[in-house]
């Protein structure tokens, strides 16, 4: 796979003061809020920290890599056997697709592209 991004996603139950904590912590405010419930820093160029709003569960264990070709990246994991299905268009986003797959020990593992 052609990894072209890495975000490291963690869910929080109170949203703005894990924005606020982090932000501080940081030394900045987020780069971006793409979503409500949502702020993002770039950590590097190819690294993504995000901040997800989960008050049920709190934690989110969420690894997402953006793919140079969604499709591509599909295909190999299927040629190994893992079950992907077909990635949704993302409503709010032009092109955003992403596929959502629970790897063997219970976390996420997203692949994107688009925008």
């Amino acid at each position: 796979m052609d990894v072209a991004n890495v975000f490291v996603s963690l869910g929080v139950t109170a949203h703005v003061a894990g924005c606020q904590w982090r932000s501080a912590a940081l030394g900045r405010r987020p780069d971006r809020s793409p979503m409500p419930g949502c702020c993002e820093w770039d950590l590097s160029d190819h690294v993504l920290f995000q901040m997800l709003d989960n008050p049920k569960d709190g934690a989110v264990d969420t690894v997402s890599l953006r793919l140079l070709n969604l499709e591509t990246g599909i295909e190999r994991l299927r040629d190994t056997g893992v079950a992907v299905g077909n990635p949704p268009p993302i409503s709010g986003f032009d092109t955003l697709r992403i596929a959502t797959l629970t790897v063997p020990d219970g976390n996420t593992l997203n692949l994107l592209e688009g925008e």
